[in-house]
């Protein structure tokens, strides 16, 4: 028997396809294999049957050939969902630019990088594993030294070398990788929320209990983060509620700009659809938002307009009327 858990979390198309093929040959041999995925399409690609977990407690188990991705869903979050990404409003944001990055190179990893952002903007980075769009994404942020490049936000020019300066210009970075990066861990989920914006809950240098409680409620409340207290330590909480913890944290700064590496990663498709439509509201809001996936299905039904990289370049640009696989696939190929 072989148990691969989330075994494409990190893997390309093509690296899945190779996985997908060596799956199909021990099965072949009489190998059972359990494959432990979110992921709809690899669960009724691969598989011929679906067991369920919610919340510790097995469902069931069903036939692929008798049941639906939707069903499998609505058992597995114990409700209804909505369509998966919310609708956009048909046409790509318009108007100036909020936010523009001109000739970024770093010498390694990426080189002659130029994008805009539009108000209220979901924009897509994608490319393969390895493409750079993290390492430019660190570089807008401070996170990672660059060679040359600019930054404007509203027309005009921002100095950023350090995460310190991001923030202040009102630009957060939601980094990949929660658990290392992104929380504390073994502290409260109240101590994370609060730990970008203490000067919000302070007084002559003291936190203020009462005043962190309360923002930190405000932001359970607002994201629907399920927890039985805020003085719980983050680690106890699911995947999807931690993403949410570490985004409040990024919205109690009140960011114009969001660059967000990987939103979903790791999480369950309840928790996906909550955080999608957590960041179309704040699109809606005016927010600029920049989003890097490697998930294709999240990057056309979540962006209005896809930046596509390749070896450290850009090689092209689709638009919301265009938004396909193939031709992202394409430019993510160097095609």
């Amino acid at each position: 028997i072989l148990i691969l858990d989330e075994p494409t979390s990190t893997l390309t198309e093509s690296e899945s396809a190779a996985l997908f093929r060596i799956m199909k040959s021990l099965k072949e041999k009489g190998i059972g294999i359990i494959y432990i995925s979110h992921r709809m399409s690899e669960v009724f690609g691969e598989c011929d049957r679906v067991s369920i977990l919610r919340d510790g407690t097995y469902i069931g188990t069903y036939d692929i050939s008798q049941t639906s991705p939707k069903e499998v869903v609505s058992r597995m979050v114990g409700r209804e969902i909505g369509d998966m990404y919310p609708e956009k409003c048909g046409e790509t944001p318009g108007g100036p630019p909020l936010f523009e990055v001109r000739n970024f190179s770093d010498g390694i990893r990426f080189r002659n990088i130029s994008f805009d952002l539009r108000e209220g903007e979901i924009l897509g980075l994608a490319g393969l594993v390895g493409a750079g769009r993290s390492e430019v994404a660190q570089a807008i942020c401070g996170l990672r030294k660059k060679l040359s490049g600019e930054v404007y936000y509203k027309g005009e020019k921002i100095n950023i070398g350090s995460p310190k300066d991001a923030i202040k210009n009102g630009i957060v970075y939601l980094t990949e990788d929660r658990k290392s990066l992104g929380l504390f861990l073994e502290l409260s989920i109240k101590a994370n929320i609060s730990a970008m914006k203490v000067k919000n809950i302070s007084k002559r240098g003291l936190v203020q209990k009462a005043l962190e409680d309360r923002q930190a409620q405000m932001y359970v409340e607002m994201l629907d983060i399920k927890c039985s207290s805020i003085d719980k330590p983050v680690s106890s909480l699911s995947g999807g509620n931690q993403q949410k913890v570490l985004l409040s944290k990024l919205l109690t700064v009140k960011p114009k700009v969001i660059i967000m590496d990987e939103p979903t990663r790791g999480i369950d498709v309840g928790a996906k659809a909550e955080i999608h439509r957590l960041l179309r509201n704040l699109a809606n809001e005016g927010t600029g938002i920049i989003m890097i996936s490697s998930e294709l299905p999240e990057i056309i039904g979540m962006c209005d307009r896809v930046i596509v990289m390749h070896e450290g370049v850009i090689n092209g640009e689709v638009g919301l009327q265009e938004l396909n696989e193939k031709r992202i696939i394409q430019l993510a190929s160097g095609i």
